[in-house]
């Protein structure tokens, strides 16, 4: 009977630590997105900062473009973060006939962003938890601050790292003292003739422009530095780069993007230079000759 009671005892503490545990860990009701909008039915997207040019993205070909105010390759991860400010999570709703806009540095807004005709400001960050004031509509929020590369002034993150699009059919590369070409039958070669230029040592530099990725972009004036011209073809276009820099880190200029990309240093041989042949294993030392061996003498014949 006494063991039967310690049961029941054990059980009943048992469940009134799961049910503790359960309200423990219950979180609070997830608010409603900023918008109604997906991230699939947006087109179009502009980011307005006082006193900068408008940045405008424009989703072409089922991907997206920057077209203002450059033209350029857009980066997959960027533009996921700029998608993603239609449905943050908003933690908090205010009305905003009630606030004062200026005081949360909505009026004016530190920036803006449309995403097809939906206009969304940004204000400043309360200093409790960290979140920002957004205006959508008339009504004033408070959410998560977003990724703020993504959406400052500075166009130069939001342009693809990859240096030859992943779609793109890369037909010749034209480096200073280089030049490799894509013939009719697919393969590569080198011109001029150089006795470095085997199958492997070309395919090595087709494939490292192919790979190439920026560690990160620096947003650049329309002056063309001075520097060595690199020029890749493709099937459907031109890029035209211009090395700015070769040390502490390689960069290569963009003309049409105004942009730098900051490559590491170990890239610029691979990229500018056919690989030098591996060097052949040392000779395996001669083998001492031997000394000659003096004949056998015949066997004494049995007496």
């Amino acid at each position: 009977m006494r063991r039967t009671q310690l049961n029941l005892a054990l059980a009943a503490l048992v469940a009134g630590l799961g049910v503790a545990v359960y309200f423990s860990q219950e979180k609070e009701e997830k608010g409603p997105p900023l918008t109604s909008l997906k991230a699939a039915a947006i087109d179009t997207i502009a980011l307005e900062h006082p006193g900068a040019e408008t940045i405008k993205l424009e989703r072409k070909d089922g991907g997206w473009k920057l077209v203002a105010p450059v033209s350029a390759e857009v980066d997959g991860f960027e533009i996921n973060s700029v998608l993603g400010v239609a449905e943050l999570e908003t933690k908090q709703t205010l009305d905003a006939a009630q606030v004062k806009l200026s005081e949360l540095s909505l009026d004016p807004s530190q920036y803006e962003v449309l995403l097809n005709d939906r206009r969304i400001a940004f204000g400043g960050v309360e200093p409790l938890n960290y979140r920002r004031y957004v205006k959508a509509g008339d009504k004033v929020y408070l959410v998560d601050d977003p990724p703020g590369a993504a959406l400052d002034k500075d166009w130069a993150d939001l342009v693809a790292k990859q240096l030859v699009p992943q779609d793109g059919e890369l037909l010749k590369i034209e480096a200073p003292g280089l030049t490799l070409a894509k013939g009719d039958d697919g393969k590569w070669s080198a011109s001029p003739a150089d006795a470095k230029a085997t199958p492997e040592a070309v395919q090595k530099v087709v494939d490292g422009w192919k790979n190439a990725r920026s560690m990160w972009n620096e947003q650049a004036d329309a002056k063309v530095p001075a520097g060595d011209a690199v020029t890749l073809t493709l099937k459907d276009r031109t890029i035209k780069l211009v090395v700015a820099e070769r040390d502490p880190q390689f960069k290569l200029y963009s003309p049409d993007a105004r942009i730098r990309y900051v490559l590491s240093k170990a890239l610029q041989d691979e990229l500018l230079k056919l690989p030098e042949p591996k060097k052949e294993e040392p000779a395996a030392a001669e083998e001492k000759k031997a000394e000659p061996v003096k004949p056998d003498e015949a066997p004494a014949e049995k007496k």
